[in-house]
């Protein structure tokens, strides 16, 4: 995906194109893993305030632009790409050694059948191990 079509994401999305975000969604389209708030800050050091960066990731998040993820680390990563919803869920892999998350698409979904009364909102599925890289 190139700078224009980043752009388009954005502009489709409804969301005003400013210098930030057309940096935002480029680094998450270059970037191959999901990144954490400190990841990312280090990528724009200089360039932006904690609470502008974090505005911004919620409505990318918000527009389904990216997605967080929550690997049980008590640090919220985001990747590109819209929050799996039913029928388009996907895994993330967490490397134990390097604590890099990963979205895992096109593995078997799992099906899962709730007891009566109970209500799914979200099934995050998180499968831990050692990366490639590793």
């Amino acid at each position: 995906m190139n700078n224009e079509q980043g752009e388009a994401l954005i502009q489709e999305k409804g969301l005003k194109k400013t210098k930030l975000r057309l940096a935002l969604i480029r680094h998450f389209i270059k970037t191959p893993h999901a990144q954490s708030y400190v990841d990312i800050k280090r990528v724009f050091p200089e360039t932006t305030d904690k609470s502008t960066l974090y505005r911004n990731l919620a409505a990318f998040e918000q527009a389904g632009l990216i997605h967080s993820i929550n690997d049980h680390s008590g640090i919220t990563k985001y990747a590109f790409g819209a929050a799996p919803r039913t029928g388009s869920e996907h895994a993330h892999f967490v490397c134990e050694f390097c604590e890099t998350v990963y979205c895992m698409e096109g593995l078997a979904q799992l099906q899962f059948d709730v007891p009566k009364g109970f209500k799914t909102n979200k099934v995050q599925t998180i499968i831990r191990g050692t990366c490639a890289a590793c």
